[in-house]
């Protein structure tokens, strides 16, 4: 009675490996075929839109459009200057103030640090 028993155990994995394999193959079959779908998230390769009916702008209407913007933007800062806001504008330079620098040496080398072996300093 033990021999059968140990044959109905064996018997019973190679089912159930055999129906694990099968379902891996379905699977692996199912994703494969699902690519192929027309209800892909994203557009085929090929898929370009038409020629614009659109013509570009001509150099005239470019200019008519700059200025357009940059009589829209003059009027819109000098509104904001009016409420009391300061304004920036692009035509105001801003001055920047560089310090001069106190000597050659990185801060480093002057508090005495020391520079472990192939760093560079630190500016």
């Amino acid at each position: 009675m033990g021999g059968t028993a140990g044959t109905s155990v064996n018997g019973e994995r190679s089912v159930t490996r055999l129906v694990l394999g099968a379902l891996a193959i379905a699977a692996s079959v199912a994703f494969l075929v699902s690519g192929c779908s027309e209800g892909a998230l994203f557009p085929a390769v090929h898929d370009i839109p038409g020629p614009r009916a659109d013509t570009p702008l001509t150099p005239d209407q470019v200019k008519q459009a700059t200025d357009a913007l940059t009589s829209e933007r003059d009027r819109l800062n000098t509104q904001i200057q009016a409420n009391g806001q300061p304004g920036t504008t692009a035509s105001v330079p801003v001055a920047v103030q560089q310090k001069p620098p106190s000597s050659t040496q990185p801060a480093a080398a002057q508090a005495g640090a020391t520079q472990t072996a192939g760093a560079d300093p630190k500016p």
